[in-house]
């Protein structure tokens, strides 16, 4: 079970679980009007939302809500984990993946401000899913949520084991890989293709020799100022809005 309590990620995922008739598996619990006599116009949304998509909510007493999430404003939502209907693997996520793809690979980025906001863009620049590894990377918390603004109710977040092994799995399925490199070809000449992977490294030590190697390319972003690098998330979102100037992102 996982629950959300930041507004953008409650309505985003009760939006995208409406769009995929997966509501089944959602529950949305509301603090009682003992203790929430005046809720706030984000909590009217989400309630107002929830009735026009036939979702009963359920009150329930400010210290159960709590206990489940104490950075919550009077509502959490409820998610049955082992039903959710986004892909949840590599596998799944290559088989729904169009003629014209984007997929980020995050070689162990740790920050979840980070990985909130590469989904975020990832969102809006129609990438397929984003891939991270389950050990020394940020994991999908609530502040990922947040982060994200709710993109997560949208975009895949894969998790696997071997990242190295992913890559070749990309490859298999017709994707090039382009490791983000301060001495690559430069973003605005090289030639993108129709399927398309991103790999950005860790915050401090960028991407590891391994994944380097295993790319079919490296590119940098040209900059002019006076900082060597920018922000893993920045230069994420500067690398999928290349690819979406270049082709018509096919959403699924």
């Amino acid at each position: 079970m996982r629950f959300i309590s930041s507004f953008h990620g409650i309505l985003e995922t009760l939006k995208s679980g409406a769009a995929l008739g997966n509501l089944q598996h959602i529950r949305l619990y509301v603090a009682k009007p003992a203790d929430m006599p005046h809720p706030g116009p984000r909590v009217r949304d989400i309630l107002a939302l929830a009735e026009k998509l036939h979702l009963a909510s359920e009150a329930v007493d400010i210290a159960y809500l709590d206990s489940l999430d104490p950075q919550h404003k009077g509502v959490i939502l409820a998610i049955d984990e082992p039903h959710a209907s986004l892909p949840t693997t590599l596998e799944d996520a290559l088989a729904l993946a169009p003629t014209r793809a984007l997929a980020i690979v995050l070689d162990h980025v740790e920050d979840p401000q980070n990985l909130g906001a590469i989904v975020r863009s990832a969102d809006a620049f129609g990438a397929s899913f984003v891939v991270a590894p389950a050990r020394r990377a940020a994991p999908l918390t609530e502040a990922v949520v947040r982060a994200s603004a709710g993109a997560t109710a949208w975009v895949p977040v894969i998790v696997v084991q071997n990242l190295n092994d992913a890559l070749r799995k990309l490859k298999t399925a017709g994707f090039w890989i382009y490791a983000a490199d301060m001495a690559g070809t430069t973003l605005d000449h090289a030639k993108l293709e129709p399927k398309t992977c991103f790999v950005l490294g860790n915050e401090g030590s960028g991407v590891s020799r391994l994944l380097m190697e295993n790319a079919d390319e490296t590119l940098a972003i040209p900059m002019v100022g006076h900082v060597e690098s920018l922000n893993v998330s920045v230069s994420a979102a500067l690398c999928m809005y290349e690819y979406r100037k270049r082709y018509s992102v096919e959403v699924v």
